[in-house]
């Protein structure tokens, strides 16, 4: 039988706690753990398989990063999620620690270079998705340098059971089973016992020690309230956030009502942002960059939102339309209340957006006449490169099943994505007068290289990449000097297909595709399941907040809670107003937080406009620099001294050495206008140290 640890604040002494704190302390500035950490970082530096379930917020990432700085050898990071490796590379490359990732974002020459990196061993952590196993020369690489940590992130993706399957984490047992490495860490923010049960089996873990973090989250209020209509649920979702008027997250099932809920809070005198999918890569950054730095910062967003934000100050979190899960609803509205203050997580419920997801998960399990129907138009077609919308109106299909089914396809390895606008550029050079020379340094190089390997007046074909090695530019000036060389109508130049060519990797009948249309079928059955479970959380008449904990395998005594709108009434009614319980129960929610000295405006004003320029100068999102938190504690504490730095939540050794010397400027300013704290405001007494 498997040892299960029910992480409680009392944790016991281990041998190699104290090493473990000191890294802590070192590496990522933080004076002690949070619940639960200490032990699953002491038994993965003992070498033990752990399986790690931890709700959102809680820190199952240190529970990897640490054991990683701390052990000789490299620690290999699996995680589904493209956005959250970035974060967190540029983070740990923030403090100092040396981490890559290798995914399909990068250039050929990029992933050559990083997997050049990884035999050199110049990484501690290396960041990869599932499917980068597919690659034989990453699994050789992988492979001849030793993993001596293997950390599966979003480890519910391994089960069936699990409310976001996939086909290629199923693989990683096979993975393990190759790599050998001596301890292996598996994280999920959304477990119940029978994910767990999958987790352990297909990784193939002997003996695990399985560690379940409290599910209860005291400061969380949970309250569902029956919409009639989508008006109505758009003046829920305004009355929330007008109310809190504080940072918060309207989560909506599709892009679609998303564009309505941010149009009605825009509308109605609150700044939001919009978050989703189908917006370009860059809007989406100015939007979470937008969130991250503003106090008061509302997003209105897809499920697509969300995923490494790491802001302790959210107040609510509004569900717009029911969740697919009760583990997706439970992840996503574990993003409220970080910092232990009273936050709240609201349900807006009406029967029709059931039928909605059942919708959509139809559409996620097309029927087998579709598969049949795109794999013919690929087969004639294997370099298509005219988008969804059009192969979906070529085999009469909805987009949605059609992208389901290229999902599908490349899973099995029958189908490649290229990046978005690459391929093979036509450039065909005009002739003329030899007086005439191009503006522009980075045009006349790239004009000459072109001369010298392509004759005048006949079109030649090339990549952006091989451009920019012959004119010894980067590949974004490589571009730029295009555009410029063509509207100086020195060439004409014929770009690639500017979103993702779908490319047939295997021409085989439909029949030889291997196909497991059953097992689909189950999956389907599954999910429906799943949003079942999800329905009977909004029609429940008993504690919302046991429903949960009983979900995911924990036992709560019996009795009212007083923190769900079962056992303590609705907080809320958004046409009279708040209710004086809910002001009483959440108070303070504005102003300076109990046990807190007051910040110096001064000083966070001048620490804000030196982190925009520094992140600016650096090509970073500022939060990577000092989040948010952080940056009040220092405006708070002002530190002028490398112990007193040291001792904000947050700061640490490595940025004393890189921001130390700014930081302290500020301060000593500020302490000379007359903004001084008493060094013991920053001691650990005062504040609670958690990492």
């Amino acid at each position: 039988m498997r040892h299960i640890w029910r992480m409680r604040m009392e944790e016991a002494e281990h041998p190699l706690r104290q090493q473990a704190l000191e890294g802590l302390r070192r590496h990522f500035g933080l004076q002690d753990f949070r619940p639960g950490q200490a032990s699953v970082v002491c038994a993965v530096m003992e070498g033990r398989n752990v399986v790690v379930v931890m709700p959102t917020g809680a820190g199952k990432s240190l529970c990897y990063q640490l054991p990683a700085t701390l052990l000789p050898g490299v620690t290999l990071v699996i995680s589904p999620l493209i956005a959250l490796m970035k974060d967190q590379v540029e983070q740990l490359a923030g403090r100092g620690i040396p981490a890559t990732y290798i995914n399909s974002t990068l250039s050929d020459a990029e992933r050559a270079e990083r997997l050049r990196g990884v035999r050199e061993r110049r990484y501690k952590l290396i960041y990869v998705a599932p499917e980068r196993f597919r690659s034989p020369a990453f699994v050789d690489a992988i492979s001849e340098v030793g993993v001596d940590l293997f950390a599966v992130d979003e480890a519910h993706c391994i089960s069936q059971w699990g409310h976001d399957f996939r086909p290629d984490y199923a693989l990683l047992g096979q993975v393990r089973k190759r790599l050998r490495p001596p301890r292996t860490v598996a994280l999920t923010a959304t477990a119940t016992p029978e994910v767990r049960d999958d987790i352990v089996r297909v990784l193939l873990m002997k003996d695990p020690q399985v560690a379940v973090a409290g599910f209860d989250r005291t400061n969380l209020f949970l309250e569902v309230a029956t919409v009639r209509g989508d008006d109505d649920r758009r003046h829920h979702a305004l009355a929330v956030a007008k109310e809190e008027g504080r940072a918060g997250i309207v989560y909506c099932a599709t892009r679609k009502s998303a564009e309505m809920v941010h149009g009605a809070l825009e509308a109605g005198g609150v700044e939001a942002v919009l978050y989703h999918a189908g917006m370009t890569d860059e809007a989406r950054h100015r939007a979470q960059d937008a969130f991250m730095s503003r106090p008061d910062a509302v997003a209105v967003a897809t499920n697509a939102f969300g995923m490494g934000i790491d802001k302790p100050d959210i107040r609510f979190v509004v569900h717009a339309n029911i969740p697919r899960a009760v583990e997706a609803y439970y992840q996503e509205i574990g993003r409220a209340g970080r910092d232990g203050q009273p936050a709240r997580a609201v349900l807006l419920f009406n029967h029709a957006d059931v039928y909605t997801q059942e919708r959509l998960i139809e559409s996620s399990f097309p029927p087998e006449a579709l598969f049949r129907d795109v794999w013919s138009v690929l087969l004639r077609d294997p370099e298509f490169d005219r988008g969804i919308h059009a192969l979906a109106a070529q085999v009469g299909g909805h987009e949605m099943e059609v992208s389901a089914v290229l999902r599908q396809l490349e899973r099995l390895g029958k189908l490649e994505r290229s990046a978005p606008g690459e391929g093979t550029w036509t450039v065909t050079l005009l002739p003329a007068p030899p007086t005439v020379q191009p503006s522009g340094e980075d045009a006349r190089r790239l004009l000459a290289a072109l001369a010298a390997a392509y004759p005048v007046g006949r079109p030649a074909s090339t990549e952006l990449a091989v451009l920019a090695r012959r004119s010894g530019l980067e590949e974004r000036a490589a571009r730029a000097a295009l555009a410029s060389l063509e509207k100086q109508r020195l060439l004409v130049s014929r770009r690639p297909f500017s979103g993702r060519t779908l490319r047939v990797a295997e021409q085989v009948p439909f029949d030889q595709l291997g196909l497991e249309l059953d097992g689909m079928r189950e999956q389907q059955r599954r999910a429906q399941l799943l949003l079942k479970r999800m329905t009977d959380y909004a029609y429940t008449r008993r504690c919302r907040r046991a429903f949960i904990v009983r979900y995911f395998g924990e036992e709560r005594a019996e009795g009212s809670c007083g923190g769900c709108d079962v056992c303590a009434g609705a907080r809320v009614s958004p046409r009279s107003g708040p209710a004086s319980a809910r002001a009483s129960a959440h108070a303070p929610l504005s102003g300076t937080p109990p046990g807190l000295a007051p910040h110096s405006e001064l000083a966070l004003g001048e620490l804000k406009r030196w982190r925009k320029e520094l992140a600016k100068d650096l090509g970073i999102a500022p939060f990577i620099i000092f989040n948010d938190s952080t940056l009040m504690g220092l405006a708070t504490h002002l530190p002028v001294t490398r112990e007193e730095f040291l001792r904000v939540k947050g700061a640490g050794e490595a940025r004393w050495e890189r921001f130390g010397a700014n930081v302290v400027r500020i301060c000593t300013l500020s302490r000379a206008a007359g903004h001084v704290r008493a060094p013991a405001a920053a001691t650990p007494a005062r504040r609670s140290r958690r990492a």
